[in-house]
């Protein structure tokens, strides 16, 4: 029996098309986006987040977060963690704790190991002092942390200094609050 060859042309049509739609249709790899970039849904959800951050062993944070927003950074294993309530940072330098980051909202990157607070930022070192900013940066890498934002500092619950910026280690040997202005509290015992 034969086919009309106007069933021939079609059914090569159709073949031709199949072919053409199943060569092109490979597998594309995800490189640098996340599924929460993409379409609005994040990958993880994850409420009252606690982590312990360490360095060959030794305890060098605690980080928490109240509701936390997880996005895989491509097809690596790190991830961008966005803090939308409760983040706090304890600081640790040989199992010691040395202070205490709080705000409402920040983020933390694995890849880069830059750690942001912003929101209503108040940073409490066991030396003495207190820091009140908008945005707080910990660079893990670096072990800085650092605002370029406008700062106030409280020390030993006497003197105030304001300043449009601050850096210190995240061990708190040292500070530099930078364009500083403000008032000191001087003993009268100590002037001659």
């Amino acid at each position: 029996m034969r086919l009309p060859r106007a069933n021939i042309l079609t059914r090569t049509f159709l073949v031709v098309i199949c072919f053409f739609v199943f060569s092109c249709s490979g597998k594309k790899s995800v490189e640098t986006t996340s599924s929460g970039k993409d379409n609005g849904i994040a990958d993880n959800r994850i409420w009252d987040m606690k982590v312990n951050i360490t360095d060959e062993g030794m305890l060098k944070a605690k980080f928490s977060g109240g509701y936390v927003i997880r996005d895989n950074l491509g097809n690596s294993q790190y991830s961008k963690n966005r803090i939308d309530s409760g983040l706090v940072i304890e600081f640790f330098d040989k199992g010691v704790r040395s202070g205490k980051l709080v705000s409402v909202k920040g983020d933390m990157n694995d890849l880069t190991e830059l750690f942001s607070a912003w929101e209503d930022v108040v940073f409490t070192s066991e030396k003495g002092y207190v820091l009140y900013t908008d945005t707080l940066i910990w660079n893990r890498k670096e072990a800085k942390i650092f605002s370029d934002t406008d700062v106030m500092m409280i020390r030993d619950g006497r003197d105030t200094l304001y300043g449009e910026g601050f850096v210190t280690d995240d061990r708190f040997e040292a500070y530099e609050i930078k364009k500083p202005r403000g008032k000191a509290i001087i003993d009268n015992e100590n002037v001659k």
